[in-house]
């Protein structure tokens, strides 16, 4: 007898007596009749789900735990909210991502159980285990998919120079795009970087002492200190730095950016630790010349014993008099994952600011390229209350009291100009050292992680490599390091 892993686990009190799947797809092909033509017309070929049937069996004879209770764990194991990956013994060079279909069957033995288990897989292929990677060489990279079907890739290319468009070919079948290569219209950077920050270190930080901010829903009073996380890329609340043992108290530092300006686009990149319950602030300040506070995009989980967290965007007039003009709580989805990286950004462009924001489930690359729960909202400032010129940015982390504070760092801080941009303009859409991401199979395209769907280029698509060998192409030429990565892909 063998075993099988389904979403990464293997359970050491069971074994597969058998397992049946298809050989092959389950294909439902549609047939048009066509009068005084013999035969028909072949219209479509739809793939079907695959489906798995195994027939497992359950031993409780040398477990500390009854056969019930063993039952119990092992629904609990198969009980998943979406496809996971299932892998066989008698496979173990393959992947099936599948769920499960229906309760599960079963008859009792004494001591051990037999039962009957039918997966689903919505993604009717097998995949190799093991995923295959290449680096483009002179701008054209060579992809050999070794499986016996097309397979989709995740492309991830890093600008050696700035850039109005990046372009990938599969040889002269298809291609994707993002940006405009127009060489008539003239290329400019229309959003310039006022300041940009990894926070790999404090240096040209100023840290704020013995303060209260206006923010009745991310502020707190200031007056601690923080530090840098232990992997050296972000900052973290210095908790023996607050004294406080009621409301929130917490550090700001604030960084000048060099020049007022009236346009502008601010982003904060934070990481938020769920695993322990607790409270935490964490926002970034907007200020204005005479170095008030203007806006603020922050997060806050005010629940000591619950992962509810709430985004919170405000502006603030020149008396300090805060308006919040967004508002979003995050799904119950979120309540149970470990880790979350928020992206929260604010646009002011004339009388009008524009909200984004989106998270990822903190996971390492490439896997890290499909951005969840993106959030758009516009707010139109009609009294021009709020049109100050702004000229630096603050960070802010707090804990509430005495209640355990739950980790977050700040990851980046990324801060830009907003220059008029006339009709039809080519705009550099793309800086030097910019990551672009493009996973082909769900179609998402991000730059810096930030969506960008939106740039793609009409009339170009996403698309699968060929079985065997494929070749593609990057442009412009002498611009991008690039590298593919995919699976091979049985059918």
């Amino acid at each position: 007898m063998s075993n099988f892993s389904f979403n990464g686990k293997r359970k050491n009190y069971c074994d597969y007596l058998d397992y049946t799947s298809a050989w092959g797809q389950n294909r439902e092909v549609e047939i048009t009749d066509v009068k005084g033509r013999p035969g028909g017309v072949l219209t479509s070929i739809n793939q079907k789900p695959r489906e798995i049937e195994i027939s497992v069996l359950v031993d409780a004879y040398n477990s500390t735990q009854t056969l019930e209770q063993l039952a119990d764990d092992f629904v609990d194991w198969l009980s998943t909210d979406e496809p996971k990956p299932l892998i066989f013994d008698r496979e173990p060079d393959k992947i099936y991502y599948a769920i499960l279909e229906s309760q599960i069957d079963k008859d009792y033995f004494v001591t051990f159980g037999k039962a009957t288990v039918k997966f689903i897989c919505p993604d009717p292929y097998k995949y190799a285990l093991k995923g295959t990677k290449n680096t483009a060489i002179s701008d054209q990279d060579t992809l050999v998919n070794t499986g016996t079907a097309d397979t989709p890739i995740i492309v991830t290319a890093t600008a050696l120079k700035n850039s109005s468009y990046f372009m990938i070919t599969k040889e002269d079948e298809d291609y994707f795009m993002i940006g405009d290569d127009d060489l008539n219209k003239v290329v400019k950077d229309y959003e310039p970087s006022i300041f940009n920050d990894e926070m790999r270190s404090f240096f040209s930080w100023t840290k704020k002492t013995n303060a209260t901010t206006n923010d009745n829903y991310t502020g707190g009073s200031v007056g601690g200190s923080m530090v840098m996380s232990s992997s050296k890329d972000a900052f973290m609340l210095n908790e023996d730095t607050i004294t406080s043992d009621t409301g929130w108290n917490g550090a700001e530092y604030t960084h000048s950016f060099g020049k007022s300006v009236k346009d502008f686009s601010s982003t904060v990149k934070i990481h938020v630790n769920q695993k322990k319950k607790g409270a935490t602030h964490a926002t970034q300040y907007i200020y204005d010349t005479d170095n008030r506070v203007i806006a603020s995009i922050g997060y806050s989980n005010a629940r000591a014993s619950q992962n509810i967290g709430t985004i919170y965007v405000s502006v603030y007039d020149q008396n300090g008099n805060q308006k919040v003009i967004y508002r979003y709580t995050n799904p119950p989805k979120f309540y149970t994952w470990e880790h979350i990286v928020i992206y929260m950004r604010l646009k002011r462009i004339g009388d009008t600011f524009y909200i984004k924001t989106w998270k990822y489930e903190e996971v390492d690359y490439p896997k890290r390229v499909i951005p969840v729960d993106v959030s758009n909202a516009t707010w139109r400032d009609a009294g021009n209350f709020y049109q100050r010129p702004v000229s630096s940015v603050g960070i802010y982390l707090a804990k509430n009291g005495k209640s355990y504070h739950m980790p977050t760092t700040i990851l980046g801080s990324y801060n830009h100009e907003i220059l008029p941009k006339p009709k039809n303009a080519r705009d550099m859409i793309i800086k030097k050292g910019d990551i672009i991401n493009i996973d082909m199979q769900n179609k998402t395209v991000t730059i810096n992680e930030e969506p960008a769907l939106n740039l793609k280029t009409f009339g170009s698509d996403f698309f699968n490599i060929n079985k065997g060998v494929t070749e593609c192409i990057i442009e412009p030429a002498n611009t991008f390091d690039t590298t593919i990565y995919w699976q091979d892909r049985y059918l």
